[in-house]
């Protein structure tokens, strides 16, 4: 993808090849960062007219906007586990077991290799390149039964190229399971609502869910099953997509204050968002759809 921040730069997109020397006004916008850091800068997004990915147009230095990321500091609770639950619910359904060997791509600060482990799972192991315990490629240890990608696709600057990766890492007739926002619903002349999904300036590319199917085809894998929900969105009161926009916007969508342990009073000062904490589920404000794959043998 290439562009910058004037509306008269060209623009390829990656995935469809589409390209225009003058992008049309209503395929740009502007929104700012959802993290203590970048709450107060602006960033500009292209949205391609023709597949519907959108793209952050503003270049970055990976390891340093990833020096302070907010979700580094998410706990193994009593939420996350039975959010965990059911992702590992639809691997189950796909055909993971005990013994099998689990790579999670993009594993952050392991928190789900820890849920693994609990759950009787031994053979998992993580790769981040930005968390130093995790940052030894995973090439060496590969292939894997299993490699878990969610929601990594949309933080990297070639889609292909890292399904391509990830694919790679999986033995034939082994899973890979890929979750990531979705482009579909974002308006370009109002990108305010959607602020936690464009997590600027952290969301390089956003597109939808029949891309992320195709995707995934395209690298040699065979489509098990697709979601349209993320597996943290759930029935569990408080444990829902849209309580968790609401509640980040309550914060005046500041990440960091999300993760401080003071950030429950925010529901005394707005009740409503007890309405959403119970039935967010019903009233979804985004989707994060999602794929399980299967290397052809």
């Amino acid at each position: 993808m290439a562009a910058s921040s004037e509306s008269s730069a060209a623009a390829q997109c990656q995935i469809c090849d589409y390209h225009t020397s003058a992008p049309k006004p209503n395929e740009l916008g502007r929104v700012r960062g959802n993290t203590e850091r970048f709450r107060n800068t602006s960033f500009q997004l292209w949205k391609c007219p023709q597949c519907q990915t959108i793209y952050s147009l503003d270049p970055v230095d990976f390891p340093d906007i990833y020096l302070d990321y907010p979700l580094q500091k998410r706990q193994l609770d009593f939420f996350a586990r039975r959010t965990m639950r059911n992702l590992l619910r639809r691997l189950k359904r796909a055909g993971l077991r005990r013994t099998d060997s689990i790579l999670d791509y993009g594993c952050g600060n392991g928190i789900f290799i820890r849920f693994l482990n609990e759950a009787g799972y031994p053979h998992v192991s993580g790769y981040d390149p930005y968390v130093p315990e995790f940052a030894a490629s995973p090439v060496e240890r590969s292939p894997f039964d299993c490699v878990v990608a969610n929601d990594v696709i949309e933080h990297c600057p070639d889609a292909r190229a890292l399904v391509r990766a990830c694919a790679e890492l999986v033995r034939p007739g082994g899973l890979l399971y890929i979750g990531t926002a979705e482009s579909e619903g974002v308006e370009m002349s109002d990108l305010e609502p959607h602020i936690m999904r464009l997590h600027q300036p952290f969301h390089r590319i956003i597109f939808t869910a029949k891309t992320l199917q195709s995707l995934g085809i395209e690298a040699g894998m065979e489509l098990i099953r697709a979601y349209r929900r993320s597996y943290m969105d759930t029935w569990l009161p408080f444990a829902n997509y849209r309580f968790l926009d609401q509640f980040n916007k309550a914060l005046g969508h500041n990440m960091d204050l999300a993760f401080e342990p003071a950030a429950g009073r925010i529901l005394l000062r707005k009740p409503t968002l007890f309405f959403y904490a119970f039935f967010g589920y019903l009233l979804p404000s985004a989707y994060e759809p999602a794929v399980v794959l299967r290397k052809r043998s």
